[in-house]
């Protein structure tokens, strides 16, 4: 009887102390700011009633806004976010507001004010927002036919000139809704996406400890952005606009705080201009603003980076201060931009968008002009028209650059409808293919993209190992959906053998 007794008490063990329970809060928070969502902090509630109310102090909260299906796991109703902001502790101090608005929500401006308004008062960090606005319906269903053509490996029509042009800012006098954006004296970084109101920028107050500007997607922005960055960021680092269509006729700065500028696809308005002064600007990305054409003047002595997808002529813009050796220049190189180019006398890692003529005479001043491309160690070229071109072109690339450690080259055509050059049309002299002057005994790496294994893409590496070299890696990388057979990797491995020590064929790697 006492045994079965014994067994019993084995068998219904007293009840253990609530751990979880003694936990102290700032452990708990600790715990919940590592949950994807507030809204799953939130639900944390039911694990005890010690954790009731602990999210309320949470550093950083985090929303996923979906109206149409707010039942998901992750997802909050905008009264939710509503609800967690106005029940956020007085006395807690937050790092980070995220609030991201998926599926096509209908929000008020007012609602959205709101949301800026606790970030104003509350936050002492990072501001995310994200609203459902972006590109124009028209750009979104010429990237669905592109994709369409493209999955279906059919020829692709000229790209519409839509797909390379900035949010257009809305008429004068049409009644876009307003919504203001409050000062935020301690944060330090603003992260706003997808605009779908006219956002309009304090003319006063200071950001104080702000670092990091970004506006990407907004259809009207109004304000000065110059005034703002120039004279109410006293210690901005980065400043990023993509897509921002702006009622400024121009964009002027001067900082000495500011590192990284990006300006990508920025309306200007009619006859708009840039005007940077900043000593300490080393990234500068420069992509399609105003008309494409627009003057810009920038003065830096300490550029390092540049990214120029913009036209470039030496009376409308300049570089001032830069030296003539940077770390990187990522560039279209075609006969209307050789000016850039001759800007700089070494440049570390050169990237070429090539913008090539077909036709013969042109063509032959297209080779011609690369004897002004800087130096470089590490060269990325794309944007070929036809593979037909791509042994003539590498050929003079490679006789300007017999210094190089990498080459990367992404084979994927850029016009398409290009592709059936015929071999015997002319627009690639056949002369100069000797390959005795060239050396490249320096040559470390090269990496291949867009590889299918086609005759010219085997022709690229077969041009490549006619020099006495042995790389250190190859890396061959295939299309989405073509894989390579194991006869074509086998022949791939043959070629490079003498020379090669590691060959890498997407997840499949050979080394001796």
């Amino acid at each position: 009887m006492a045994h079965r007794a014994g067994d019993a008490g084995l068998r219904n063990p007293p009840p253990a102390a609530d751990r979880i329970s003694a936990l102290p809060d700032e452990l708990i928070q600790s715990i919940l700011a590592w949950l994807p969502s507030t809204a799953a902090a939130a639900r944390t509630s039911a694990v005890s009633r010690r954790w009731r109310g602990v999210w309320t102090s949470i550093p950083e909260l985090s929303f996923q806004v979906d109206q149409q299906r707010p039942l998901r796991a992750d997802s909050s109703t905008a009264e939710a976010v509503d609800a967690a902001l106005d029940a956020y502790s007085d006395s807690a101090t937050l790092n980070r507001l995220t609030i991201d608005v998926v599926g096509g929500a209908s929000l008020s401006v007012s609602r959205v004010e709101a949301w800026l308004h606790f970030a104003s008062l509350r936050l002492a960090g990072e501001l995310r927002l994200s609203l459902p606005g972006g590109a124009s319906a028209a750009c979104r269903q010429t990237a669905v036919v592109l994709m369409g053509q493209l999955l279906m490996h059919q020829p692709m029509m000229a790209i519409p000139a839509v797909m390379h042009q900035p949010v257009m800012a809305f008429p004068r006098g049409s009644r876009m809704q307003q919504l203001d954006l409050p000062v935020c004296e301690r944060a330090t970084r603003i992260d706003l996406s997808g605009i779908n109101f006219a956002l309009r920028l304090p003319a006063a107050g200071t950001f104080a400890a702000l670092r990091v500007l970004r506006i990407n997607v907004a259809s009207q922005l109004r304000g000065d952005v110059g005034h703002l960055v120039s004279m109410q960021c006293p210690r901005l680092r980065e400043l990023e606009m993509c897509d921002v269509a702006t009622a400024a006729a121009g964009l002027s700065i001067t900082s000495t705080s500011l590192e990284r500028l990006v300006l990508r696809r920025v309306s200007l308005g009619m006859n708009g201009r840039i005007d940077v002064d900043a000593p300490g600007l080393y990234y500068l990305a420069l992509d399609t603003c105003g008309d494409r054409s627009a003057p810009a003047t920038i003065t830096t002595a300490m550029l390092a980076e540049l990214i120029w997808n913009h036209a470039y002529n030496p009376s409308h813009h300049n570089l001032n201060g830069a030296d003539r050796q940077i770390y990187r220049l990522v560039a279209t190189y075609g006969s209307n931009n050789v000016a850039l180019f001759r800007r700089f006398d070494v440049v570390d890692e050169l990237c070429l968008r090539l913008s090539m003529p077909l036709k013969g005479e042109q063509y032959n001043k297209f080779l011609q002009d690369m004897d002004e491309l800087p130096k470089a160690k590490v060269l990325e070229v794309k944007g070929l028209s036809t593979k037909r071109h791509l042994e003539p072109t590498m050929l003079h690339l490679l006789r300007k650059h017999n210094r190089l450690t990498k080459i990367k080259v992404d084979l994927f055509p850029a016009n398409l409808k290009e592709i059936e050059c015929l071999h015997g049309c002319g627009c690639v002299p056949t002369e100069s293919w000797t390959t005795d002057d060239i050396n490249l005994d320096s040559l470390e790496e090269v990496e291949i993209s867009s590889f299918t294994g086609a005759p010219e893409d085997i022709n690229l590496l077969k041009l490549l190992f006619r020099y006495r070299i042995k790389i250190r890696k190859l890396a061959i990388q295939t299309p989405s959906g073509i894989s390579l057979s194991q006869d074509m990797q086998k022949r791939i491995w043959g070629l490079a053998r003498p020379h090669c020590i590691i060959l890498e064929f997407e997840t499949t790697q050979f080394s001796r």
